[in-house]
């Protein structure tokens, strides 16, 4: 049992978070969230990477570079998903269907676009390495 005084400080914090996930602050936590799950998987990989070939060293540029790349898709991701509500209303699963159709139709061939090149661009590469990257690796990626 928490003493009176943590309960307190739980509800506190509980209610101070409430409005990053409602209203105003609500594209503000999808552009970072993008970039931290984006970074934590970088994170994961590498890890894996390490234990694979132990005397490699952790790439924390390579991190930063998809912390760009996941917030770059924050605002896009955000929108589309409001768009996709208002088009798609309610919970049946046959709206439910549409939306995820739609989705992998379309926001996901995108954004696996976005990420292959900028992620080309980011590390110095040309718009047309990253489309090729792009286009060698759909199939893979899209599955």
């Amino acid at each position: 049992m928490l003493p009176r005084a943590g309960k307190d400080f739980l509800v506190r914090i509980r209610f101070s978070w409430r409005p990053l996930f409602q209203g105003r602050y609500l594209l503000l936590t999808n552009t970072l969230s993008g970039g931290i799950m984006l970074s934590l998987g970088d994170i994961l990989q590498q890890t894996r990477e390490n234990r694979r070939e132990p005397g490699r060293v952790r790439d924390w540029r390579r991190t930063g570079r998809m912390f760009v790349a996941g917030c770059s898709m924050g605002p896009l991701l955000h929108y589309w998903y409001l768009w996709l509500d208002r088009v798609y209303v309610g919970r049946a699963l046959k709206t439910l269907s549409k939306k995820v159709l739609v989705d992998q139709l379309v926001a996901s061939p995108t954004l696996g676009m976005w990420y292959f090149i900028g992620m080309d661009l980011l590390e110095g590469r040309s718009l047309s390495e990253g489309w090729a990257e792009f286009r060698g690796k759909f199939w893979e990626f899209y599955k």
